[in-house]
């Protein structure tokens, strides 16, 4: 059997789907539509990877090693390798046909020449080096995918004095959770919020501090006629106690009875503080269908040019609850073969997509019945896709409706056949 974390092949779910309904469309003409699919949703989380841990600056003892710390960062970020690891994202989103793709540190970084930090004026960086985001985004475009920013919470927006061989450089830093959806799928009741509990780091020799705030983007997203709400959210790295803090907010702010993925970069494994606090109330899926398996996500080298994998903990997950089932789940981006070249001062090296895995879910919306607003214009027993907008499930797929019965192999015994063979098909490809 084909292993979880096995890469897939890009034959995608809706290719095959999409292949089926033209022989849905024949059969169904003369006899009447077969019954719809139960609606599934997948959903991928990925640590995108700014490319600097701001925690470095805890071991700073003077505002010239801050201004040395930052100034290092900014001399070596290469726009040609973010883009280069956009695009390896972008490809393990085909891949793995995500309705739903959550990114953390979906990083923008802009400077300022001459710097002004510390001194009276208050204009803020704006020049662009990178953004993550955007290069993501056009990675995907490029592929022929189409998904919409649905949810963006701007968690940190700060500046930090650097120095640099040109002299002094003000870096600003906007940290972003980012939720994207599908554009076929409708959404709905977008939040973006930041935790309370945030740590703030002391510059030294100044009277000035560096808040390092968390936060979460959260959405709903209707598939085949049932509200998903998901979640894209990046706890505290540094200080265990602000984890657990913004734990418990994050489950406060979580709605009840309906069903919710949670996807993120807990910085928390299983059996720590924060993992814990939230899987009293969220259920693990990586624990529930693969205990004994190797989730490792964390940490790649910094510099990501490692040839044998570093991954030692699972941090990055998916966790649910309500009237949802999963029924696979895997990691994306932890195998050598997924490291991409790319051209960094002449030399051509091998980089990881990210210092995290990917994990990829897909889960079984069939137990939570219509989003009420679908139920309330839907009549008993038809289907529930939306009048005027594009299914809310797989493209093309059937919709229900009654037809003829009788013994033998009859057309709607032979669509159902048709497609009950392409689910056996997906299911295998997740396994």
């Amino acid at each position: 059997m084909r292993s979880p974390d096995t890469k897939q092949s890009p034959v995608t779910r809706r290719a095959l789907l999409a292949s089926t309904a033209g022989v849905a469309a024949g059969v169904v003409g003369t006899t009447g539509t077969a019954a719809a699919q139960s609606p599934t949703a997948t959903v991928m989380t990925q640590n995108a990877y700014l490319g600097f841990d701001v925690a470095e600056l805890l071991r700073a003892e003077s505002l010239a090693e801050v201004r040395s710390i930052t100034g290092g960062f900014l001399d070596g970020i290469e726009p040609a390798l973010y883009a280069a690891r956009a695009d390896s994202i972008a490809a393990a989103v085909e891949n793995s046909d995500a309705d739903v793709v959550a990114l953390q540190e979906a990083v923008l970084l802009r400077r300022q020449q001459p710097g002004d930090y510390a001194t009276d004026s208050s204009a803020a960086a704006a020049d662009v080096v990178v953004d993550l985001l955007d290069r993501v985004r056009t990675a995907l475009t490029e592929r022929g995918l189409d998904y919409a920013v649905a949810a963006e919470s701007v968690a940190n927006d700060f500046e930090l004095p650097a120095e640099t061989d040109d002299g002094p450089v003000d870096l600003r830093i906007t940290d972003r959770d980012v939720l994207l959806v599908r554009s076929d799928l409708d959404t709905g009741e977008p939040v973006t919020a930041t935790y309370d509990a945030s740590l703030e780091l002391p510059i030294p020799e100044s009277d000035r501090t560096l808040p390092i705030t968390r936060g979460y983007g959260a959405v709903d997203v209707t598939v085949g006629g049932v509200d998903l709400r998901a979640v894209s959210t990046h706890l505290e790295s540094a200080a265990p106690q602000f984890r657990r803090r913004q734990a418990r907010e994050l489950l406060d702010a979580l709605p009840a009875g309906r069903p919710v993925v949670v996807c993120g970069d807990l910085n928390s494994a299983p059996g720590e503080a924060a993992h814990d606090v939230l899987t009293r109330s969220l259920t693990d899926p990586y624990a529930e269908l693969r205990p004994d398996a190797n989730g490792a996500t964390c940490c790649q080298a910094k510099d990501l040019r490692n040839e044998e994998s570093l991954l030692d903990r699972r941090i990055d997950t998916l966790l649910y609850r309500g009237p949802v089932t999963p029924t696979a789940i895997r990691r994306v981006g932890y195998q050598p073969s997924d490291r991409t070249p790319v051209e960094v001062g002449g030399e051509t090296v091998r980089v990881w997509p990210s210092d995290h895995a990917g994990v990829v879910g897909t889960f079984d919306l069939s137990g939570s019945g219509p989003s009420p607003a679908t139920a309330s214009r839907t009549a008993p027993g038809t289907a529930t896709t939306r009048p005027g907008t594009p299914s809310a499930g797989p493209p093309s797929s059937p919709s229900t409706a009654t037809g003829a019965s009788g013994s033998g192999f009859t057309a709607g015994s032979a669509i159902l056949g048709v497609l009950a063979g392409a689910g056996a098909w997906l299911h295998r490809r997740t396994q």
